[in-house]
């Protein structure tokens, strides 16, 4: 199983149409049954006012449609506060989060931004 992380349905937005995005990679070298997201990611993504536009949402819906979706569970509450507290006080509430998720559910990590998620041992990142 592979937990997408937020910056890459971020930046396959971005990307729509124009290049080949990370999420399509990951489409391409893993099954649509494979890849997964955790529910913290949504909430990320309908942060950012471009999500008002109904297209924009729609295109989100659509590409978050297939995936696995892993909830926020008292583990993975419990597991992103110690990461937080013992590996990376400066950590992102979301990105904790999301570490967590793929720790507890022996996932990978794909992420473009690999250097937010350094020293958690039993983290895999792609």
């Amino acid at each position: 199983m592979v937990i997408i992380d937020t910056n890459i349905i971020i930046d396959h937005l971005r990307l729509w149409s124009k290049s080949e995005s990370a999420l399509d990679e990951a489409n391409k070298q893993f099954s649509t049954a494979n890849l997964a997201l955790s529910i913290v990611s949504i909430q990320e993504l309908f942060v950012g006012n471009s999500t008002r536009e109904l297209i924009i949402e729609e295109r989100i819906l659509d590409l978050i449609a297939p995936l696995t979706l892993f909830p926020y569970t008292q583990e993975v509450a419990k597991l992103a506060g110690e990461i937080i507290r013992d590996i990376n006080p400066n950590m992102e509430f979301a990105d904790a989060t999301i570490a967590a998720t793929a720790v507890l559910n022996k996932a990978k990590l794909l992420t473009l931004n690999k250097k937010d998620f350094q020293g958690i041992e039993k983290l895999k990142l792609i």
